[in-house]
Order: C-alpha cells, then structure tokens, then sequence
C-alpha cells in the first residue's frame, strides 16, 4: 500500500504514534464473527453502506464479551460498514468509545479532536495519520479520536464491525433541536470537507479544510 502511495506516510498500529488514538487488543478469539461476516455480509460495490445495529450481528458469542468489556454494562450496538472510500472527506468523534473489528486491510485516517477545538477546522492532509490496519483486528479509537470511514486497501472494498453505545448513528427525533451544530445524527458529531455537497445540503458544518487525503488501492 505505501509503494502504490509513495506520498503519504502510512504508519503500523505497533507504531508508538498510534497510542494516543486508540488500543489495539489481541486477547479476543474473533473467529465466529469472523466467520458470521464472511458468510452473510457482502461488500456493495457502489457505495458504502452502515447498518448501526445488526441484532443477528450482536447475538455473536465474541460481540457480546467485547461489548461487555469495552462499555462495562451500559447497552451496546453494534453493526457492519462496507464500501469503496478511496478518500477522506469528512471527520467525526462519538461520547464513547468505537470497537472496530476489520474484516479486509484498511488504512483508518485519525486526528484528535483537540486540534479541532482548537482552530475550528481541520486539515486533514496536514494534521491527520494514517494506520495501515489488518484484516482480523480488534480496535477500541478513544471518543476524542477524529476518525470517519475507512480508506480501501484492496480494489474489491472495505469491510469492517462498529461497535457503540447504543443508539449511536441513528436517526435524530424530528423535535430534536440543539445548540451544537456538529450533531448530525444521536451521538454523532461530523465536519465535512466542502467537497461533501451530499451532506452539506442535508445541513453538516464544512470544517474539513485544504486538499483531499486520496489513496490509490491495491488491484
């Protein structure tokens, strides 16, 4: 993937840098989602497609230690994402963390949202990361983690598992109304690049600034 992109910095999750995003585990046998993943969930070819909460999904032995595990007795959901992202156009941050299990190679884009606060955008070509994570992993991103879907590794797409408090992603009440114009979704807080038409007329703030991060796939 680095030699197909020579002018991005592609970093390992063992890379020290990546502590201050997230934590990779290795103590969770993960084969029967694995296993569930591979035979009943297909990557869309044309999009990407979230379902935040797939109830067969998290009825898995493995989804429900790790969810009782990572959010110590409060509700869970938990869902797939696939897709063919090749850039990254948006940022968002949850209250709570993310459990990502990848089911391909992806390469994860990560910021703090510190640096958010901050300036009130973010260049994501200049402030970002990118970790090149495997298929099989088990990951927890901190809830002040900048993170938005995965970037592609292979050409054939992305698949992975999101894992959130309970009622993350979903549809907002149609008499919700807050002051935070970051909230697009329950538990959702997003910026997007200008480029994002789509998302801005559906009423998300630009705060993504400078050029693209793009990434040129395996074939």
């Amino acid at each position: 993937m680095c030699a197909q992109n020579p002018t991005y910095t592609i970093k390992k999750t063992t890379d020290q840098a990546f502590a201050k995003y997230g934590k990779i585990y290795t103590n969770y046998d993960v084969s029967d989602v694995i296993k569930y993943m591979d035979d009943n969930i297909t990557i869309d070819q044309t999009s990407n497609v979230y379902v935040p909460s797939n109830a067969e999904l998290e009825k898995v032995p493995s989804m429900q230690t790790i969810g009782t595990d990572i959010y110590a007795g409060m509700p869970f959901e938990a869902g797939e994402c696939t897709g063919q992202s090749s850039n990254f156009t948006a940022v968002e941050y949850h209250q709570g963390s993310e459990l990502n299990v990848m089911l391909t190679d992806v390469v994860m884009v990560l910021g703090k949202r510190s640096v958010l606060e901050e300036s009130g955008t973010f260049n994501a070509k200049e402030q970002a990361e990118l970790f090149f994570v495997p298929r099989g992993t088990v990951v927890e991103f901190y809830s002040d983690t900048l993170h938005y879907s995965p970037i592609k590794v292979d050409d054939s797409g992305f698949k992975i598992i999101v894992m959130l408090p309970a009622g993350s992603n979903q549809p907002l009440p149609e008499n919700f109304h807050s002051n935070n114009p970051r909230i697009v979704k329950k538990n959702k807080f997003q910026v997007v690049h200008e480029s994002r038409t789509d998302k801005i007329e559906q009423g998300a703030q630009i705060g993504v600034s400078g050029d693209l991060i793009e990434l040129s796939p395996l074939k």
